[in-house]
């Protein structure tokens, strides 16, 4: 142990004394549009992805006196408990502990932790005092998402009484003893919609894998017939609780080609738009309380405007009004009654600022400003683009231009997962990273991209490889005809389906892309298609519209024909592989097998594994790492900045 601390400690001196050495060792760019250029001073890599000072994720008491968030220091990652009036930390709780809450009236805090629920006093945290209130009648397993609203209000979850029983619906007390089934489910129920009173009147059932039915009862809950059956290709998210008129509120496609916000009436299946936006779809909801219904929304993603549903919405937009345009949301924590709400706020997208509202007395305070925003100054801010695809589809994009740089710079084709997925404005930290050493960024919505309505979406279906690819390659050749990137400056980049895609850009189109970075990728469309997770089961049918189906031997034929694993061949440039050792989405066996190509075919490959990340880099080790491969990657093919070694590659394993 004391050989342990020895070593932290050294560490942490090396680490300390090795920053402001590392600061003079900025490596500068080759490209000369850049070395020409008056950029920013450099923003260190680990300042972006390993600060010891970041605090986020902020839950208020439900007098506003504490607020519990997530905080990283030199000594490790911690939860932690501060006093609003004093300023002070005066209690610390392990990091890793899940669904955090507050009791509803006193200053005792609420967590699962290692499998189990807990109850803490914030003035007693050590884990000895803790109390264990998990239910013990739901031996079996159980998930648990609500928040008690006062001391003796019942919670909902799903659970079971054994590992070979159904999981069904109940009512728990908060301290775990008392444990009332109110719903019973089937193996294939998703989820139940409750009314205020949490009844259960609506359940979701998975029919098979291009199918969901859902089913209404009468007031005796005893009885469920079918209200009707969805095709999972429709966009149907259901938004609140079931209202008074008998309607609840949710996010649909079905009849439409965008996506609109509804009332769906529960007796007849009948929609009512209540918000819609006709250039995309409307976009995702903001709750400032826990009683189930939504107070703000979103009207699209490459708009900033918000409308309010509720006198508490306006409130809210109200007071955030006071900050600078265009902002992101992001994440939201009411209290347990819901007076104080503590919202993540980036203005004029520079990072995050943490609000404390009361809406009492409609004030706020700040909480908190994350620590990156001291570099305000030198970040960049995106902006939306139309990009004409060859047959005169309009692509929407986000675009980047690295802040004092002028002329035609190195410029990266961003290309996101899914397929089904979509950019919008919003505060991007990988963006602010990436322009400030030196390049260009365009956030691309291809067709197929979800979030411009089903027939945008559509033209991508049985196109990977083709004009889904187009129109990345497009793209490209808009922004060197536009006058803002340099041609021999192009990257394509992208994790998940934006890795495959990364990857096919430099089996085709010879001279266009420079370099890639792929990230956790799908290289091998038949063997994704074979070992797809099992968490895809109730929706493969939009995975087929994409990729089509094994047992059709024309369109097996083309998951090999364009899998970047086959075309190893007709690679052209620099590539390299990001993946994460335990991805149980897209396997490692997949990387493994490209990498074979690639030293077959006497192509170079780059590869490097980050051991403890899966599908994407979760903890600030795997961030940092990523980042480092990426900016030495991108300085070395096509001229960027880099930070360089960083000491804090030499940290201590212990320092979490």
């Amino acid at each position: 142990m004391i050989k342990r601390i020895f070593l932290g400690l050294l560490g942490l001196i090396v680490v300390g004394a090795g920053a402001a050495w590392f600061v003079m060792r900025d490596i500068g760019p080759t490209h000369p549009g850049l070395a020409n250029s008056d950029l920013p001073p450099l923003i260190p890599t680990y300042a972006t992805y390993a600060n010891p000072r970041s605090a986020s994720g902020y839950v208020p008491s439900s007098d506003g006196r504490y607020v519990w968030f997530e905080k990283a220091s030199l000594r490790g990652r911690a939860t932690a408990v501060r006093d609003m009036q004093t300023g002070d930390i005066i209690a610390e709780f392990p990091a890793n502990v899940n669904h955090r809450r507050w009791h509803p009236t006193e200053p005792r805090v609420r967590f699962i932790y290692q499998g189990h629920d807990w109850e803490a006093d914030i003035f007693n945290p050590e884990q000895e005092n803790w109390i264990r209130t998990s239910p013990a009648a739901l031996s079996g397993g159980w998930v648990k998402n609500s928040v008690a609203r006062s001391p003796d209000e019942k919670i909902l979850m799903w659970g079971k009484t054994s590992n070979r029983s159904t999981a069904n619906l109940y009512l728990v007390s908060q301290d775990g003893l008392d444990v009332d089934k109110i719903a019973d489910g089937t193996d294939d129920t998703y989820f139940w919609i409750m009314d205020k009173h949490q009844t259960p009147r609506v359940r979701v059932d998975s029919l098979d894998e291009a199918t969901v039915r859902f089913s209404r009862t009468d007031d005796d809950g005893e009885t469920w017939t079918k209200l009707v059956d969805m095709d999972v290709t429709d966009t149907f998210e259901v938004q609140s609780k079931i209202r008074d008129d008998g309607t609840f509120l949710a996010r649909s496609s079905r009849g439409r080609d965008k996506v609109a916000l509804v009332a769906f009436n529960i007796e007849d299946a009948r929609e009512t738009v209540v918000l819609e936006n006709p250039n995309s779809d409307i976009g995702y909801m903001t709750t400032l309380t826990h009683d189930g219904f939504p107070d703000v929304y979103r009207m699209g993603p490459m708009t900033n405007e918000r409308v309010a549903l509720t006198e508490r919405g306006e409130v809210f937009l109200d007071i955030i009004s006071d900050y600078e345009e265009p902002y992101s949301l992001g994440f939201t924590s009411p209290s347990a009654d819901g007076r104080y709400v503590a919202v993540a706020l980036s203005p004029a997208e520079q990072s995050w600022v943490y609000l404390l509202i009361d809406f009492e007395t409609k004030t706020h305070t700040k909480i908190n400003e994350y620590n990156f925003r001291r570099f305000k100054d030198r970040l960049a801010l995106g902006a939306p683009v139309t990009v004409p695809a060859r047959d005169g589809l309009e692509l929407p994009a986000v675009m980047y231009r690295p802040k004092g740089a002028e002329g035609l710079v190195p410029f990266i084709v961003m290309i996101h997962g899914g397929p089904q997925g979509h950019e919008g404005l919003s505060y991007r930290h990988q963006a602010q990273f990436l322009t400030n050493r030196g390049y260009g960024l365009l956030y691309l919505n291809f067709r197929g991209s979800d979030g411009f309505g089903k027939e945008f979406q559509s033209k991508g279906f049985l196109e990977y490889g083709r004009a889904m690819q187009d129109d990345i390659t497009d793209a490209a050749n808009w922004l060197v005809d536009e006058g803002l990137a340099d041609p021999d400056g192009l990257v394509a980049m992208g994790g998940s389906y934006g890795g495959y895609a990364a990857a096919m850009a430099m089996t085709r189109d010879p001279g266009l892309f420079d370099a890639a970075v792929v990230m956790y990728p799908m290289l091998d469309v038949e063997f994704q298609t074979k070992h797809y997770p099992g968490f895809w089961n109730g929706g493969l049918a939009r995975w087929w519209n994409y990729f089509g189906k094994l047992d059709d031997e024309a369109q097996r034929a083309d998951m090999k024909t364009f899998s970047p694993v086959n075309r190893a061949d007709q690679v052209h440039g620099p590539i390299m592989v990001i993946y994460g050792a335990q991805d149980q989405v897209t396997a490692p066996q997949q990387v493994r097998d490209f990498s074979d190509a690639m030293e077959k075919a006497g192509k170079p490959l780059i590869v490097h594994s980050l051991p403890n990340a899966a599908h994407g880099a979760n903890h600030w080790r795997d961030r940092f790492q990523e980042a480092r491969y990426i900016e030495d990657f991108l300085a070395d093919t096509v001229g960027g900045r880099s930070g360089g070694f960083d000491p804090v590659e030499w940290a201590p394993e212990f320092i979490d």
